[in-house]
């Protein structure tokens, strides 16, 4: 009806349905930075559990910037998650000892730049993707994935500006 309604041509329409993960962690991965458009960084934010608490704003994620080449971990940032979702979105504390830990290993992270190269690579353009690792077994799951939006748009330079000229722009000055 949708389609009907604004006059686009009948198409075929994919629905998928998956189970629940119950997660250990989950998180979003963007397979560039959302801030700068850096191409060559993988940003990360996880929390425990499902993400619930962190898309309700009950707790803030664990930071993570990787270089998507190199695969240096550029920026680890944790925070103190004191709640986490699990099945059946049952909310419980965190206890202390889990709180200000890192929720991702190296290994974890590792998988995560694996994962996020290769859906970019599918989709030919950088993604946002959610993303969960299972409590039971430690597989990791890609929920969703759609092309990244907010990414700043890097600069250009003006054609035939001296260095002296946009370090004085920046500033205000003219010519």
């Amino acid at each position: 009806s949708y389609r009907a309604r604004l006059g686009s041509p009948g198409a075929a329409m994919g629905v998928t349905v998956q189970r629940m993960v119950d997660a250990a962690v989950s998180g979003v991965m963007f397979t560039c930075n959302p801030v700068t458009g850096d191409p060559s960084t993988l940003a990360v934010n996880a929390s425990w559990g499902l993400g619930l608490a962190v898309v309700g704003g009950e707790v803030t994620p664990d930071e993570y910037r990787v270089n998507k080449v190199t695969r240096e971990v550029l920026q680890r940032t944790i925070a103190s998650k004191h709640v986490e979702y699990v099945a059946d979105a049952v909310r419980v504390d965190v206890p202390a000892p889990r709180r200000d830990a890192a929720c991702l290993d190296e290994n974890q992270l590792q998988r995560l730049v694996d994962l996020g190269r290769r859906i970019e690579r599918h989709f030919g353009s950088h993604q946002d993707v959610e993303w969960a690792i299972a409590r039971d077994g430690g597989e990791l799951f890609a929920l969703q994935s759609r092309p990244v939006t907010a990414a700043r748009a890097r600069p250009q330079a003006p054609a035939g500006a001296s260095a002296m000229e946009l370090v004085m722009g920046t500033f205000g000055a003219k010519r």
